[in-house]
């Protein structure tokens, strides 16, 4: 049985308290000046200075077919995603956390061979990595949330002379110049501490599996992808007479992801809320400002309130009545405090499609796909999002012709992998190289939402653009899991994942004996991760969606059971 930290008391800015129990790690966090500080520390740069050089010395590393090079797995996640607010969120709310920083750590395992090295701190991470064979540094310092920090307090003693683990990645690294670091995201403490790894190793650039800097700390977020309520307040007064369709294209080409990389494709009618040097007062009027664009531009009378810099559907507040001014303006005073930039967005009746089995029921999902770059290219296929709420619990793998087989419109499939291109191809265009962003797409996913606005739309189905995931994330697994299938020559082509609450008492050593107690032949089923009452996922392979879904369900069922098999 893996132990969670001691609990403590964790302060929220708002000056209330919450009881940091059942995590993994502390929750001790820097703050920007504490993060500017150890750049001075450890590189005599102040973070712009950081970007610049980390633009120039840390690379994307784009693999080639057949290609293999030795990587250190440095995942954790970031401050970009505002992580561990969403975990304190949960607390103050009376909602389970997920551990954030703690799942990343621990299902980054999954992506190595006993070729890499990992780098990490917490139970899970570690039973991960003993259990897949994996060489591992564990920095031990568990009172941070973000490894991040914990490791660039660990480079500042390093830099003391005090003897550290970093040392055995130093050596590692010098002896593996063509090795790839492979990270979550490149955000500010992470190109400290490549740059300093660099000094220490004498080498001349690393390579990552990363975005660049410019695309991991730019276009990481949601506040791209619609215009501000200012820009689209100053639209001339011949917009109200275009069409929903043609309104909304006007609106996208003024959003800043078409300004600055020329970028269209298909979204739902929303507006970016501004939070930078805005007081309360004016972020209140905006949202409001927001709503009323929504009502009386395209007739819809619910939406969403969403933050610009969270993952994993933390923060988001859905189905708000858009005559509800009072409602609005509550949350959005809670969404100012925050801190970050946030969306008001059309809210969607999404398109269902049934999955699962007789073990487990097949049930009604909303269809909210999702598509990937990895390694610079468009992924193949698609990926349904499994949601609990707006939480992530997993994905199922589809080609056309499985999205075509669960009933599933074609020229919607057709139109999210149009979009991916499209994405793609704006990081590669000639107005990404005046944004700094030229090539700098390595790995990202871009999620969809696929239904019904109402409104001037009418009972037209369609297909928008609702969150762009420009790091490392969780579909990787999936992404992996089937690769893994096809080197041990398993034939059936889809696969799925499922995230789950693990009881106390489980650990990845009992996932796995479970896992292989339950593989058919012809079949693959495994575990990927497990931290004990916060997070676990399993995969498992299947001759067409459904029977992948299946099966990864009835794993769950077994290993949610008082005494899972074996």
């Amino acid at each position: 049985m893996l132990s969670p930290v001691a609990a403590s008391v964790c302060p929220s800015r708002g000056g209330g308290k919450a009881r940091w129990e059942g995590f993994f790690t502390g929750h001790r966090v820097w703050d920007e000046t504490r993060v500017a500080e150890s750049a001075k520390r450890l590189l005599g740069m102040d973070t712009a200075a950081v970007a610049r050089a980390a633009g120039e010395a840390v690379r994307p590393y784009r693999a080639r077919p057949g290609s293999t090079a030795p990587s250190l797995l440095l995942h954790t996640t970031t401050p970009l995603l505002k992580a561990f607010d969403g975990d304190l969120a949960a607390l103050l709310s009376g909602r389970e956390p997920h551990d954030v920083t703690t799942y990343v750590e621990a299902r980054s395992v999954y992506l190595g061979t006993p070729d890499d090295l990992t780098l990490g701190r917490t139970a899970p991470w570690a039973e991960a990595a003993a259990l897949r064979g994996i060489p591992a540094v564990d920095i031990g310092d568990l009172d941070h949330y973000y490894l991040t920090h914990a490791l660039l307090l660990m480079a500042e003693a390093h830099e003391e002379r005090a003897d550290t683990p970093l040392r055995h990645v130093i050596d590692w690294l010098r002896d593996r110049p063509d090795a790839v670091v492979r990270l979550y995201a490149l955000d500010v403490e992470t190109q400290i501490f490549l740059l300093w790894l660099l000094r220490r190793t004498g080498l001349a650039e690393l390579a990552t599996d990363a975005n660049s800097p410019a695309v991991a700390t730019g276009w990481n977020r949601k506040n791209h992808i619609h215009p501000t309520v200012a820009n689209a307040r100053a639209m001339p007064a011949s917009a109200s007479e275009l069409s929903p369709e043609e309104l909304l294209a006007a609106e996208q080409r003024l959003g800043r992801a078409h300004r600055r990389l020329g970028l269209t494709i298909p979204v739902l009618p929303g507006y970016t809320i501004a939070r930078t040097g805005v007081d309360q007062d004016a972020f209140v009027a905006d949202v409001l400002d927001a709503a009323a664009l929504l009502r009386t531009r395209y007739g819809l009378s619910r939406a969403a309130l969403k933050p610009a810099d969270a993952g994993d559907g933390a923060r988001i507040v859905g189905n708000l009545d858009l005559a509800d001014t009072d409602r609005l303006a509550a949350e959005a005073r809670t969404a100012h405090a925050v801190g970050d930039d946030h969306l008001l967005e059309a809210w969607v009746t999404f398109l269902t499609v049934s999955l699962g089995g007789e073990e487990t029921g097949a049930r009604r999902v909303p269809v909210v796909p999702s598509g990937h770059i990895r390694h610079g290219q468009v992924a193949e296929g698609l990926t349904l999002q499994m949601l609990d709420g707006y939480s992530w619990r997993g994905n199922d793998y589809v080609d056309e012709a499985g999205w075509t087989a669960l009933g599933l419109p074609r020229d919607a499939y057709r139109t999210v992998r149009a979009a991916l291109e499209a994405v793609r191809e704006a990081f590669r265009g000639p107005q990404s190289v005046a944004d700094g962003s030229h090539g700098g797409l390595v790995t990202g996913g871009i999620d969809f939402a696929v239904g019904r606005l109402g409104g001037a739309f009418g009972d037209r189905l369609l297909v928008g653009a609702i969150d762009f995931n420009l790091s490392a994330h969780g579909a990787e697994s999936l992404r992996t899991f089937r690769d893994r299938a096809r080197e041990q020559a398993i034939d059936e082509p889809y696969a799925s994942t499922r995230v789950f609450l693990p009881p106390a008492d489980r650990t990845l050593h009992q996932m796995t004996a479970t896992a292989r107690s339950m593989t058919v032949p012809g079949a693959l089923l495994e575990a990927v991760a497990c931290v004990p009452r916060r997070w676990g996922m399993v995969a498992a392979t299947g001759a067409d969606p459904a029977v992948a879904a299946a099966r990864a369900e009835a794993l769950v069922a077994a290993l949610t059971t008082p005494d899972p098999r074996p």
